[in-house]
């Protein structure tokens, strides 16, 4: 019989749990979780707070105690991991050390909050946990704020932006980069969309790079950036960034970068260790290198992958590749692939009307990056020309995608960018 260990337990360690026990029905399965709660999607939790979903629809897979029985899992949330000592697959933990026969490491990532004095203070908040949007709710929903200040242009900032604004609560973005959305999106792009948030009455200030937070005598907080820049608001989200959960592998052996290093079948460089999901790394099919991306969908298949190998079952991950969605005040922006790779000497495909702005580099036949705006029901087919473009770039798109991306308004000009060529 089976001994499987599951170090965490979001997505991608259900995922993983469901996967060993559809093909091992006597397998011993123990997850080590550092919550009580069941598995939750973090980019969720904004809906929660402006009420677009029930607090329950945070836990797609259900509660905990219906997961426990439908797996026949053993959960153990009062053993936190201290340490790892993967050539005996010994997991260690306080009081005590457990020897399994394979063990998956998916703890996932935690919201960064650096050194800077002021943070915390009562007023300033982050937004990645469940408790995250319970206590924004109850202070939105109590009247608690009456202005926000949102640091940090990212996926989960824009969201709480959009949070705010819905309550009509004036609301101020900065960032400490030159544009917004700066890891995916070309500068053209993000002016377009900082335009439209301006319009919608949100205040926009980029470069801005924050120094310290301190509180007024009327109990508001100022941010104070380090060129001297002040915004005041009744309180701060502070959306810089994640860090992996990682930290307990320290001076364990498991090769790392930010991330645990892991191959195509999710396997690190141990046999009988796998990690999947936020806290690991796993290879970029667009450069061949090793990096994390952290979105709900990748974390649920890395999952299912590592719990197929795990269970004897080889599969193989190969959808590893840069993609960053934010759709937010009836806005839908896209960045399908590299935008840090693309470079003067590139060449550049540009497209606007009244439905979609485009935006896409290439080297050759080598499509580097596309961000798109306007494009929500159409990225599924975007992706997967570019993935595609990717993996065989000699064959170009195939019939079928041209029909779908003419059927959608896309202009010929881009499909032929894409590889394809437009039909008449």
């Amino acid at each position: 019989m089976k001994k499987i260990a599951i170090i965490g337990f979001g997505g991608a360690g259900y995922n993983a749990a469901r996967e060993v026990r559809r093909r091992d029905a006597e397998a011993v399965i123990d997850v080590y979780s550092d919550t009580d709660i069941g598995p939750y999607n973090p980019m969720l939790t904004t809906y929660y707070v402006k009420g677009a979903i029930p607090y329950d629809a945070l836990f797609p897979f259900g509660d905990l105690e219906t997961i426990q029985q439908e797996l026949d899992l053993r959960v153990l949330t009062g053993r936190p991991v201290t340490g790892l000592v993967p050539e005996e697959k010994k997991i260690l933990f306080d009081g005590g050390e457990a020897v399994y026969d394979e063990i998956l490491i998916s703890t996932g990532a935690s919201t960064v909050m650096p050194p800077i004095p002021g943070l915390d203070l009562p007023g300033v908040f982050k937004m990645r946990t469940a408790q995250d949007a319970v206590e924004l709710k109850r202070r939105l929903d109590g009247g608690e704020i009456r202005s926000g200040l949102v640091i940090g242009a990212s996926w989960v900032g824009i969201k709480i932006v959009e949070d705010l604004v819905e309550r009509d609560i004036p609301c101020t973005l900065v960032d400490g980069a030159e544009w917004m959305f700066c890891v995916a999106a070309f500068r053209e792009t993000a002016l377009r969309a900082q335009k439209d948030l301006e319009s919608k009455g949100v205040r926009v200030a980029c470069g801005q790079m924050l120094g310290h937070i301190e509180r007024e005598a009327d109990g508001r907080l100022t941010a104070v950036m380090q060129g001297g820049g002040r915004f005041t608001a009744d309180t701060v989200a502070v959306c810089i960034g994640v860090r992996m959960n990682t930290g307990f592998l320290r001076d364990s052996g498991i090769a790392m970068n930010r991330g645990v290093l892991v191959d195509s079948h999710m396997r690190t460089n141990y046999e009988g260790i796998y990690a999947a999901g936020d806290c690991c790394e796993a290879v970029d099919i667009q450069s061949g290198t090793h990096r994390n991306i952290g979105v709900w969908f990748n974390a649920n298949k890395q999952g299912a992958v590592a719990g197929a190998n795990m269970a004897g079952s080889p599969e193989k991950f190969d959808a590893n590749v840069l993609v960053n969605l934010a759709h937010y005040l009836d806005y839908d922006f896209i960045s399908i692939g590299d935008v840090s790779a693309c470079g003067p000497e590139d060449e550049v495909y540009e497209y606007e009307d009244a439905r979609y702005y485009i935006r896409a580099v290439r080297s050759g036949r080598d499509i580097k990056c596309i961000n798109m705006i306007g494009s929500a029901d159409s990225n599924g087919i975007v992706k997967n020309a570019f993935i595609k473009a990717i993996e065989i770039p000699e064959a170009g798109l195939d019939i079928r995608t041209v029909c779908l991306l003419q059927g959608k308004g896309f202009p010929d000009g881009f499909i032929n960018f894409l590889g394809g060529r437009s039909l008449d």
